[in-house]
This record gives structure tokens, sequence and C-alpha cells, in this order.
């Protein structure tokens, strides 16, 4: 009997890529077909194994035919007492008669000797392959509802993970390529509680003012200029006059050399007489022959190159971020959302720029996550997302994990950002050096004040390159602090981009 599985599923495949919305991803990322036919192979599989498991229903009658086909001339009678009646109860008549049958075999049974079996032999094969043919469709059919039924569930489930892709993506920046959420999503869905992270993307959307802070920390390297001391040539290319002495144009005197053509009268004298002859090979020898002397000159061209040293300036590559979330009790609320959804921002714009990001959140302890590679770390992600905020607040040792962390080659020059209330203890002396000297060294301190301003502690933020306020309780304007001899103070900006926007700038 052929086996048609392969057929029926080449035939789910065809269907599937049919379908505009998967061709639509398939042309966006070539190794999503990868991984689909991957999982197509897996389904595949699996539906073998589910109809090996359910065992054929047509063993008995298969067991019958092949008996049948076992029996020769002498046995026939007693095969066909069982066969008939299972023919007659199973297959209508116009479908396999077998009273037509009956009467071809009693016919051939009436020859005699060679000529017998060979009738009944023929019409033994025309029966058997009829019934055969009839028990291949009943079992393709069966087999065909099996995998039609396992098919619909594979859809659902297949199509119902598209539509879930769709809606996360652009939410973080790998989940723009099809192929790798796919990839990453096998066996782990139901593990990521993804709601919470379209959540914070939808936050993210709506409150323009955190988007616009996160890429103005993601452009902060880009403002600064490097210059760096370049070697170069200059080539000049100058006209030159050459002398041609093969060329004759000019006569310009008289010298001394072999040239035979060239050579004075009074030297052919010498060449003439038979006792001057040899004194006309030694001077000839020794190039000294009195000759006509002419110059041809000819313009050519030379190049001269010239080495000079100028400042070239140098693109800085943009750092890693470190970013610091006060997770205290006194973040609970509209500052909890607000430090969620700038982190989301920051990680999306890590992910875009290939950029190394180490997360530490505080309160009494501190709980780190470097996001070298954010879809290996997409889990440990939603968790601190889902995470509550809870206990006191110590911002002194996210700092020092901060600045342990830019000694280290991954986070050399990063961008610290620290987001809190800043309802806290002034920093000690010295890490107040130590961040001086990471300054130095390269490295921004940034501050996202989430509060009410009159509530922060100056004095922590004084130790900030950059300051911003979130203020949740006044929406309508923009501030900055600036510091001048007197501390910090508060004045107003022009800027049209972020007013009206919450986002309060120090």
């Amino acid at each position: 009997m052929p086996d048609t599985s392969t057929d029926n599923f080449t035939s789910i495949r065809e269907s599937i890529f049919s379908d505009d919305a998967m061709r639509e991803l398939c042309t966006e990322d070539p190794s999503f077909t990868e991984h689909i036919t991957g999982d197509i192979l897996e389904f595949v599989n699996r539906t073998k194994k589910h109809i090996e498991k359910i065992g054929n229903p047509f063993e008995k009658e298969q067991a019958l035919l092949d008996n049948f086909w076992q029996n020769d001339i002498n046995s026939f009678e007693q095969s066909w007492e069982k066969t008939d009646p299972f023919i007659r109860e199973t297959y209508e008549q116009q479908t396999l008669d077998t009273e037509f049958f009956y009467e071809e075999f009693q016919n051939s049974l009436s020859f005699q000797n060679e000529k017998r079996t060979i009738n009944f032999q023929s019409i033994k094969e025309y029966f058997t392959e009829k019934w055969s043919n009839l028990l291949f469709q009943k079992k393709m059919k069966w087999e065909f509802a099996i995998i039609e039924e396992q098919r619909k569930n594979f859809f659902i489930a297949l199509y119902r993970q598209i539509d879930r892709l769709k809606k996360l993506r652009g939410v973080l920046p790998y989940m723009d390529e099809p192929g790798q959420m796919w990839d990453m999503s096998r066996g782990r869905w139901q593990r990521v509680n993804f709601d919470i992270l379209k959540k914070y993307a939808l936050i993210l959307q709506k409150d323009k003012s955190l988007q616009e802070l996160a890429d103005t920390l993601g452009r902060a390297r880009q403002e600064e200029r490097e210059s760096e001391e370049e070697i170069y040539t200059e080539t000049v290319i100058k006209p030159v006059w050459k002398d041609e002495p093969t060329a004759r144009s000019e006569f310009i005197g008289i010298h001394e050399s072999d040239d035979i053509s060239s050579i004075l009268p009074a030297e052919t004298v010498l060449f003439a007489g038979e006792t001057t002859e040899l004194l006309f090979y030694k001077k000839f020898t020794e190039k000294k022959l009195q000759t006509l002397e002419y110059q041809t000159k000819i313009l050519s061209w030379e190049k001269e190159g010239f080495i000079y040293k100028r400042l070239k300036e140098k693109e800085v590559e943009k750092g890693p971020f470190i970013i610091c979330v006060d997770t205290s009790c006194s973040m609970r609320g509209k500052p909890e959302t607000v430090a969620k959804t700038l982190c989301l921002a920051l990680l999306k714009i890590a992910g875009v720029d290939n950029r190394k990001c180490y997360l530490i959140s505080f309160s009494k302890t501190i709980e780190t996550l470097n996001i070298t590679n954010l879809k290996d770390n997409f889990e440990k992600l939603i968790e601190f997302l889902s995470r509550g905020f809870y206990g006191g607040t110590e911002a002194a040792p996210a700092i020092h994990e901060a600045l342990r962390m830019i000694e280290t080659e991954d986070y050399k020059k990063a961008d610290v950002i620290m987001v809190s209330d800043f309802v806290m203890a002034d920093f000690d002396d010295p890490t107040k050096n130590k961040i001086i000297a990471a300054r130095e060294n390269r490295t921004k301190f940034h501050s996202l004040v989430i509060c009410n301003p009159k509530t922060k502690n100056v004095n922590i933020i004084e130790e900030f390159d950059n300051n911003w306020v979130y203020d949740a309780n006044n929406k309508d304007c923009v501030l900055q602090l600036v510091k001048d001899i007197n501390g910090i103070q508060k004045t107003e900006i022009n800027n049209p981009a972020l007013k009206g926007r919450g986002m309060l700038f120090w």
C-alpha cells in the first residue's frame, strides 16, 4: 500500500505558505521560513506518532485480504466462505460484486491442468487488487481525517502565535525580526507575561516625554567630539624638461664619445693612415673620439609627494548604559510606572545601537541584570517589569556597583542613569571622589527625579552631570536646574518639543 503521509503533509506546508500574512513575514525575514518549516516537520512527526498510537482500525480487513491472497485452488472454497460475508457487509455490490467474482472463479476452475491454474490466478489478482485499492482509499480517508483535525489545531496555535508576534513587534528591537522572535518563543510563550511588556510599551507611546529623555540620553555621546592626529600625503604633479640624447635637434658643441656617426673629419684621418689606425681604435675604445654633440629636450611630468599632519575629528563610540532604578516602597505608584517605562525606552535604544546595558535595582540591597544580549535576557527583563517595589532606600550600594562596572572592559565610558525620588541620604566623600574620578575618565552621570521637586535631596543631585525631573503633579511646564555659585536653582526653558509633556529638566 502506498504511503500518502508525505503528500498530505506537503499540501499542509503549501497551504501555510500560501497565506498572505505568512508570505509577508517570510519575505521580511528569510530565517522565519526555516523556523516555520521546522515547526511543520515537528507537526508531521507528532501527528504520525499520534496515528500510530491510535492504531489501524483496518487491521482485521488487511489480514483477511492477505489470507485470501495466499490461498490456492485447493483452499479457495474455504477462504471464500470467510471473505464473501465480510465483503457483502462492508462494501456495496456495485463497488465490489462478490457474486460476479465467484462465478468467474468457478469458470476458471472448470478448465483443466495448467490453464486452470493460470485463469484462477488471474481472477484472484484482479479481485485482490480491486479490494486492496478500496481498502487503501478507506485507510487514506481515515488517516487524512486525523491529519485534518490535527492540522486545524496546529493552524489555530500557529496563527495565534503570529497574531501575538505582530502585536509585540516594535516593542523591543529584535521583535521586528520574526525569525528571532519565533525561535525565542518556542516552548516559552506560556511562561512569559507579555501583557506587562505591552502595558509599558503603551505607556511609552502615550508619554512622549519619556521617549524624548531616552533619545536625549542615547544621543549624549554624539554631542561629544574627539580629535586625533592624522598623517597624510599630498601628491603634486609638475612639468619637467628632460634631455633625450638619442634624438638630434640642436647642435650644442663638441665632446668626446664613441659615436662614429658624429666624429670630426680630423678623427677620420687617423683611421685612414696605416700608422695611426691603431691610435683611432684606442680612442674609440676609450670613448675619446672628438664628436659633435646634439641635444633634444622633451617635456614630461613628475609626481612629488609631501607629507603633512592634521587633526581629524573622530566619531565617538556610543557607550553602554548602566541604569540604577530605585525600587523602594516610596516609588510605588506613578514613580514605579515611570521608572519601568524609561527602562524599556533605554533598552530599546540599547538594542537598536547594539549597546550593552547593566540594570541595577536598589532599595536596601541591590539586584543586577547584565543585558549584553536582550534576546537571551528577555525573561529576566519581564520578571523585573513584573516585580513590585518595596523596602527602604540605599543609593550608595547602587552607585558603588556602577563605579565597579565602569572599570570593566565592557562598560568603559558608560552613561550612568539613576532613576529615583531621591529621598535618600547624601553620598559620603569617598563615593563623591570616585564619581569625580569616573567623570574625568569620560563617564557621564544622569539623574531622573520622579517626585514633587520640593522633596528631593539637592545635595545628591549636584553630583550628576545632567538632571531631569518628572513631576507627576505638574504637566504644564518644562523646567531646568542649572548650577550657579549658590548651588542649584530652577529656571524655565523654552522647548516646544517637550513643552507640556510632564518632563522637567534640571
